[in-house]
């Protein structure tokens, strides 16, 4: 998908939305797309892992250890199913491991391993770097705090729902 730019949207289709609200839909879909998959590439590239994969190891280090039904309701990239099978591709990579939870047996916790940790490390400067060319650079100040702004407002319109379903 890099490389390329959205097509132009038939807003005879729409009937609801306006074609300018159609195409800041599909640009903000297209944006996700085209910055995550040169980010992946990358992380590909230079050290075997996929985008999906390092985003669990970089929630990982904001709380460790943690279960994976945690990690995986944190990730934005991929489904609790998907997130469950990489966390075993990790472990079996010897970069993960799993123990027991103390406060419940049932329950395993993933942390790193010294192996894994020294990995990540090196995932994570390839990742910011990625980021920053990818995303950062391109934009300036005002974009950067135009996203921040828009992405406050679709979560507190979504906690809204939330809180309204759950009465």
């Amino acid at each position: 998908m890099s490389g390329t730019t959205p097509s132009k949207p038939n807003h005879t289709v729409a009937k609801v939305i306006t074609p300018e609200q159609q195409d800041a839909w599909f640009a903000l879909l297209f944006a996700h797309a085209s910055v995550t998959d040169r980010i992946d590439r990358e992380l590909r590239e230079q050290h075997r892992i996929s985008f999906s994969a390092t985003e669990i190891l970089c929630r990982l280090h904001d709380e460790e250890p943690q279960s994976v039904r945690s990690l995986a309701d944190q990730l934005v990239s991929v489904s609790p199913t998907r997130a469950s099978r990489l966390v075993q591709e990790l472990v079996d990579a010897g970069h993960l491991q799993r123990g027991a939870d103390q406060g419940d047996g049932r329950k395993s916790l993933i942390s790193f391993t010294s192996k894994g940790r020294r990995y990540s490390e090196k995932v994570a400067r390839t990742f910011e770097d990625a980021i920053l060319r990818h995303f950062i650079e391109p934009l300036d100040q005002e974009d950067i705090e135009a996203i921040v702004r828009i992405w406050a407002k679709l979560r507190a319109a979504q906690n809204a729902e939330l809180s309204a379903a759950s009465r």
